[in-house]
């Protein structure tokens, strides 16, 4: 039972980690010398300096960072709690993989990037996983009776 919890964290880690090589990803695509040099000016900005193409890739990572921040550390919260717990980060995967697919819909809606899909699938998938038999079974073996009560489903009454 906690070999599926264990193989769900590593998912979730995996996740995280995939999500962190986008962000990475994005932010390497930033001209930053182009950037750095706009920005140390004298304070006068030039409207036609300032529009090019690396302004929209600068757009595009710091947009990514904002609506991705918040699920990655829940997913990474949930995926070492999953490996290290056992059975703790069920309802922070759950809400990470719910934040993911909504930042999937806001930050697909100018940009259109590849990626969204896959990110989505991935949720998908992850919830369904989440919801399985044997994961639930695995959160809900610790809530068990305390000592000295009778489960009336054990004794069959």
């Amino acid at each position: 039972m906690y070999r599926q919890a264990r193989l769900l964290g590593a998912l979730l880690i995996l996740q995280f980690l995939a999500m962190v090589g986008l962000g990475v990803w994005l932010t390497s695509r930033v001209n930053w010398d182009r950037a750095l040099k706009v920005t140390s000016g004298q304070g006068q900005f030039n409207v036609q300096s300032i529009e090019g193409p690396w302004l929209k890739a600068l757009e595009r990572s710091i947009v990514f960072d904002i609506y991705f921040l918040v699920p990655m550390i829940l997913l990474l919260l949930s995926g070492l709690g999953f490996v290290l717990l056992r059975r703790r980060g069920w309802m922070l995967a759950s809400i990470a993989q719910s934040l993911i697919m909504l930042a999937c819909l806001f930050y697909y809606g100018d940009s259109r990037p590849w990626f969204a899909y896959p990110l989505i699938a991935y949720s998908i998938l992850m919830i369904l996983l989440l919801n399985s038999r044997s994961v639930r079974a695995a959160v809900r073996s610790r809530r068990a009776a305390p000592v000295g009560t009778r489960s009336e489903v054990a004794h069959g009454e």
